[in-house]
């Protein structure tokens, strides 16, 4: 009996001593690095990407719709108010797209579309010593168009009809004259940087020629346009900018000549990844054949505070 327990205490040492090793040799666990379940503590997901910026043009029809609307043209479906404190011209229109197809980016796509608005021109009368306002002209014009969009180069046919129209009997004009045209034209435009790109920076230049089909007075083919946008963000592409442009229109209607615009204020640039409506505030100066085509005999020098914006 005496041999069978000789080895038990040999044996209780080597078991204590094998546990107390083990103890040593094993880290302590930290609370940290336990299950979340096992600490009753919850964590959240991590992030994999950043969040999406919601833009304004819902796809790329709608930005090239916007581009191709000159604001230095009182006669181009957007929303603007020129004004001198007396005189107020203002145009209410717009330009979209009906159907846009092969869609490869927000600055390439195919696009048909409508557009349409109106130009109504008030003046600021003191009549018998009260305030009152006259709609002396209105313009009223339409059309449609097909587009095509692909890395900065737009090209877009557009057929149009405008008639300007004599209002509350103006005391400019006793007798209103028959003005009214329909037209095809081409524009093509062209973006610097390209559109894909974000840059502070924002160039824009468009060109157009048309035929008038039919016009009163008589058509003088052809029908010519140019403009220019340049824009500069203060603090970022989709922030604050300097804007300028210019604009040169002929009609194409015997004895009506050029007219001219020139623009300069605050706005925001008119690029597809931009999440702000756009818009523009400043000073514009009409030079050249009065943009009122009731008037197209007139010269006019007109400086004026502007407002336009996208709706």
């Amino acid at each position: 009996m005496k041999k069978k327990f000789l080895f038990l205490p040999f044996f209780s040492f080597f078991f204590f001593l094998h546990t107390a090793c083990a103890e040593e040799a094993a880290p302590p666990i930290e609370q940290d690095s336990l299950p979340q379940a096992a600490i009753g503590k919850e964590f959240p997901e991590p992030s994999t990407s950043a969040p999406k910026r919601k833009l304004w043009f819902r796809n790329s029809g709608e930005w090239v719709a916007s581009r191709t609307v000159r604001a230095g043209v009182s006669t181009e479906p957007t929303g603007i108010i020129i004004t001198d404190g007396k005189r107020f011209d203002t145009t209410v229109g717009k330009r979209f797209p009906v159907f846009t197809w092969k869609e490869k980016s927000m600055s390439e796509s195919w696009s048909i579309g409508i557009d349409g608005g109106m130009l109504a021109s008030l003046v600021r009368y003191n009549n018998l010593g009260n305030l009152a306002f006259g709609t002396n002209t209105f313009d009223g014009f339409f059309g449609a168009y097909f587009a095509y969009a692909n890395d900065g180069s737009i090209f877009l046919f557009r057929t149009a009809h405008l008639s300007a129209h004599l209002v509350d009997n103006s005391p400019d004009i006793l007798t209103p004259i028959s003005y009214s045209q329909f037209w095809n034209e081409i524009i093509l435009g062209q973006n610097f940087p390209a559109p894909e790109e974000e840059s502070d920076w924002d160039l824009y230049l468009q060109t157009s020629i048309g035929l008038n089909n039919t016009s009163a007075p008589a058509s003088n083919n052809p029908r010519l346009a140019f403009g220019i946008s340049a824009g500069k963000a203060l603090s970022g592409p989709d922030s604050l900018a300097i804007i300028a442009s210019g604009d040169i229109l002929n009609t194409g209607v015997q004895n009506q000549r050029s007219s001219y615009s020139a623009f300069l204020g605050l706005g925001r640039l008119q690029r597809p990844n931009t999440t702000h409506r756009p818009y523009r505030f400043g000073v514009v100066t009409l030079q050249g054949t009065d943009q009122r085509n009731q008037y197209y005999t007139r010269r006019q020098n007109f400086t004026a505070f502007e407002l336009q914006a996208e709706f």
